[in-house]
């Protein structure tokens, strides 16, 4: 029994802290232990994450300002599903929204349903549609839908459809590609802005914090290219002429200034639409986004009998005076290989090697003249090996097997020399047989002219020497003899009024097996006016599908290389000389 004051105050103070003791402990909870919880829960409601409108991508043109690759305004739409408290409004809302997104009625009430990790949230956001046109999204304003977000955004537009379709390329959501476009995504995707602050009750950015948002956004750096459209219109035209008449399913075509490297034109069949990548993608065809002039390498012979030929004159281990006695065959390494067409040509110099194309001088050429290490020399100072650095993703290196690799052969160095048993890519040939058109001094290759950055400044991208393979001597020596070439044994590439330097091949095709006996790469290389080239054009046609007699490179890609280096000539400004040779 409790007596007296102390008694009665000791029983007031226990009933006080049984009281407080679980008030005390839900405020630790709540202010202790689920703080994070429920502050992460109170900035849902008055904040979010945010960004302003992306701006746009750089443009890009041609050499003249073409344009090539732009942009047109389209729409994201979203929902913040969390609003909608019912089955039935979801149902119609994915009825309503359906023929207005082009979307599936189910998917929609799929995307618009709570997942049950979902539940409880204040504010679940979910995509619904991306790149709707401007009346599409105008026909999904008029819903009403308080719970509907519409955001704009730009898309690649070009508007010359497929032209240089390779060389634009394209990038995806994540940021990869192919093309141009892919190497120079730094510059051309603009700066994004996000931030996280608080927002009304329609759920926008209030005013005060877009105002004190991190910067703006600003768009990409508009870049001009070395392409001229035009000539490149033509070139793809005349490929797919080619292609048509010979039966042919791809072939390539570069045209070159070989004095400053530019890439006038880029041509590869078969093609693609750049803006339905994704279409491409999904039906398994992403082997068409390789440019096959950069990307895809293929052994080039007889064309590299000029690097054979040059290597010999500018290590002074031949003179234009050399000669050999041609009997149709030699034997090194463990093979025998033999000229073209099984013939012998008796005496013959380096203008026979060249005019008539025989593997067994380029062979003496590499094998007793030269020897490997001189050989290969040449070779990598050419380029071969290596990437060129050309502003285009997924540049192939090529493939050189040298004297010091553990799978190279003694008899590579005579089937090397005829641009057998060697890889290179187009643009490697191109870039090489550049420099014997430029006075020895080969030019990287490039397609990036200038860059234009929103600010105003502008960015020049100069020409860039890769080395001096070999002397001006030699590469004059070298245009003599390629003249003498086309003027005798290759007329269907003479231009009128113009001399021209020229080398034709028709290289076969390995395989598993060997060397297929029926398909073959029929192609032509050159480079006029002598005496002062300026432009370089290589043709490639892949397995035309030819009577056999009619296959050569000097009868298929000849008259094409004719036609393209004629218009250039026109296209560009380059007059004629008068006391240039006729056919």
């Amino acid at each position: 029994m409790l007596r007296g004051p102390d008694a009665r105050l000791r029983l007031i103070v226990t009933l006080l802290i049984a009281v407080l003791l679980p008030i005390i402990g839900q405020l630790v909870r709540l202010q202790v232990l689920e703080h994070a919880q429920h502050k992460a829960e109170a900035q849902e409601l008055v904040e979010r994450r945010y960004a302003l409108p992306d701006p746009p991508w750089g443009c890009i043109t041609d050499r003249n300002g073409d344009l090539l690759v732009g942009n047109i305004p389209v729409y994201n739409i979203g929902a913040e599903i969390g609003l909608l408290r019912s089955d039935m409004a979801r149902e119609e809302a994915a009825r309503a929204l359906a023929p207005l997104l082009n979307r599936p009625e189910t998917a929609i009430l799929a995307d618009l349903t709570l997942r049950p990790e979902e539940e409880g949230r204040q504010y679940v956001w979910r995509p619904l549609a991306y790149s709707l046109s401007a009346e599409a999204s105008q026909s999904v304003t008029l819903t009403r839908y308080s719970w509907i977000t519409i955001a704009p955004t730009w898309q690649r537009h070009y508007p010359e459809g497929a032209l240089a379709a390779h060389t634009l390329g394209f990038v995806n959501s994540n940021g990869e590609g192919y093309g141009v476009q892919a190497a120079q995504v730094r510059f051309l995707q603009g700066q994004r802005v996000e931030n996280i602050g608080e927002v009304g009750v329609d759920s926008n950015p209030l005013p005060d914090e877009m105002a004190s948002s991190q910067g703006l956004p600003y768009p990409g750096a508009d870049l001009r290219l070395t392409l001229d459209r035009t000539l490149q219109a033509f070139v793809e035209g005349e490929l797919d002429r080619a292609l048509q008449e010979y039966n042919a399913p791809s072939g390539t075509i570069i045209v070159l200034d070989t004095r400053t490297g530019d890439i006038l034109a880029l041509a590869s069949r078969p093609t693609y639409e750049p803006w339905r990548f994704a279409e491409v993608a999904a039906a398994g065809e992403e082997r068409i986004f390789l440019d096959p002039n950069i990307s895809i390498a293929y052994e080039p012979g007889s064309v590299f009998k000029l690097i054979t030929v040059a290597a010999a004159l500018d290590s002074g281990r031949a003179t234009l005076d050399w000669s050999y006695q041609d009997q149709g065959r030699l034997e090194y390494g463990g093979i025998i290989i033999r000229n073209w067409d099984g013939n012998s040509y008796g005496q013959q110099g380096l203008q026979g090697v060249i005019s008539h194309s025989l593997n067994v001088g380029a062979g003496r050429l590499s094998a007793h003249v030269l020897g490997g290490d001189l050989f290969y020399h040449y070779v990598r100072a050419f380029g071969f090996g290596q990437p060129t650095g050309v502003e285009v993703r997924g540049e192939s290196a090529g493939l050189v097997h040298m004297p010091s690799d553990w799978d190279w052969a003694d008899s590579y160095l005579v089937t090397n020399s005829f641009g057998q048993g060697i890889a290179v890519t187009p643009l490697q040939m191109a870039t090489a047989i550049g420099a014997l058109a430029n006075g020895g001094l080969m030019m990287q290759p490039h397609i990036v002219a200038e860059r234009y950055y929103p600010d105003g400044r502008h960015v020049t991208i100069s020409p860039r020497p890769l080395g001096q393979p070999v002397s001006a001597e030699t590469a004059r020596a070298m245009t003599g003899l390629m003249v003498r070439a086309v003027e005798h044994e290759l007329t269907q590439a003479v231009v009128p009024g113009y001399r021209i330097a020229g080398k034709s091949s028709t290289a076969q095709i390995p395989g598993p097996g060997g060397y297929d006996p029926n398909d073959v790469i029929a192609s032509f290389i050159g480079y006029g006016p002598v005496p002062d080239p300026q432009i370089l054009v290589l043709v490639n046609i892949d397995r035309p599908q030819v009577p056999r007699h009619q296959r050569w490179g000097s009868q298929l890609a000849a008259p094409v290389f004719q036609r393209i280096i004629a218009r250039s000539f026109v296209l560009l400004g380059i007059p004629p000389d008068n006391f240039a040779a006729a056919p």
